[in-house]
């Protein structure tokens, strides 16, 4: 006799769409359960469509229901949004819940309430609130109405997990790292006239863009050639990296926000990316330049240092070293031709076993089936 396949109701929010699109977790897991994946997406700009969704479509077990959210986050008529997402959970009448909106915004309250914590995960991907969150004392607050219920947290780095467990040690968490994210195959050859120091996505304070422009400036300054810094990403004010420029000739700048379909292409021509950021707990960034076989140049941040074997699939410079930095991209110019394939080929087999849907989905079928036995 057949059994009956369990069925899961999957919440993934606007910010993390790119992940669950591009990750393989969806198509990994849906030969093993049905599957109600709820999508919520602002009503103007949304970053996401039906569209987006086309290659799912037809899949075994697999229902998608978009959800839209009329209002401003910090609008009191969220709460009516969120009591709709309720309301969609328990009519997929699943034996799983993984709820992955972050509790930001005090409206949410309700909802987390209300879940069932015996078969719900929650993601967490803070172990702590930290000072750049936009209103931290809302958030410390939020963060203990709701996560300090929680029975099952799913994240994605052990230093994270280490800090949550500390602050909420009533829930189980499971750490299961980001999967690689595959915007598609690309075509395109790499660069042959420059080693491309590449940095992409957007470009905000805590991503620290300014120290690597600074590190660019030092290298050339200091006579060394054959390289170049290309710079990608929306930007809502560019000119305060501008300034930083003095020799324009070896930046390569597209201060814009960037299409999907791009991406692969743009990775594909670099040699490495960089990650100059100041404060960060895990990089969805980091898994694209992971796929596309790019070693990367990370900040000495332990978020960073959970994913990143030194010399394996990139290196690592102190957090906020300029010199540091402009020294390692020394090295890694200097040592292009003879070492670069070699480089690569190690990342990519590295990450691969470590990272790709194939390694990552059986974690995931452990985690539910976790719940059954609470």
């Amino acid at each position: 006799m057949m059994m009956q396949r369990k069925k899961i109701a999957w919440v993934t929010p606007d910010y993390f769409m790119d992940t669950d699109l591009n990750g393989g977790i969806i198509e990994g897991l849906t030969p093993f359960y049905d599957m109600d994946w709820i999508v919520l997406l602002p009503s103007a700009n949304a970053r996401f469509g039906p569209r987006d969704f086309e290659r799912f479509r037809g899949m075994r077990g697999l229902t998608i229901t978009f959800l839209y959210w009329t209002v401003r986050a910090r609008d009191p008529r969220m709460l009516l949004f969120y009591h709709t997402v309720y309301k969609k959970i328990r009519a997929a009448k699943a034996d799983y819940v993984y709820f992955n909106e972050v509790p930001s915004s005090p409206y949410i309250i309700p909802l987390y309430t209300r879940l069932d914590k015996q078969r719900t995960i929650f993601t967490a991907h803070d172990g702590s609130v930290k000072t750049s969150f936009r209103l931290p004392w809302v958030s410390n607050q939020v963060f203990r109405r709701t996560f300090g219920t929680a029975k099952n947290v799913h994240m994605y780095s052990p230093s994270q997990a280490k800090l949550f467990r500390a602050n909420f040690p009533q829930a189980r968490v499971t750490e299961i790292p980001l999967a690689l994210k595959d915007f598609g195959i690309s075509w395109v050859e790499r660069r042959k006239d420059a080693v491309v120091f590449l940095f992409f996505g957007s470009i905000i304070s805590n991503k620290n863009v300014g120290l690597l422009i600074e590190a660019a400036e030092q290298l050339y300054a200091s006579g060394i050639r054959g390289f170049k810094v290309a710079i990608h990403g929306h930007c809502t004010d560019w000119s305060v990296y501008q300034q930083k420029i003095i020799h324009p000739e070896i930046f390569e700048t597209d201060i814009r926000m960037h299409r999907n379909e791009e991406i692969p292409g743009l990775l594909s021509s670099s040699h490495y990316m960089v990650f100059p950021y100041k404060e960060m707990s895990q990089s969805g960034a980091l898994k694209v330049a992971f796929r596309y076989g790019l070693p990367v140049l990370v900040s000495r941040l332990q978020g960073f240092t959970d994913e990143v074997e030194e010399g394996v699939n990139g290196f690592v410079f102190d957090n906020g070293s300029v010199t540091e930095l402009a020294q390692l991209m020394e090295t890694l110019t200097g040592e292009y031709s003879g070492q670069y394939e070699q480089q690569q080929q190690r990342a990519m087999e590295y990450n691969t076993a470590h990272y790709s849907p194939a390694a990552l989905v059986n974690r995931y079928r452990d985690m539910f089936q976790a719940l059954d036995q609470q």
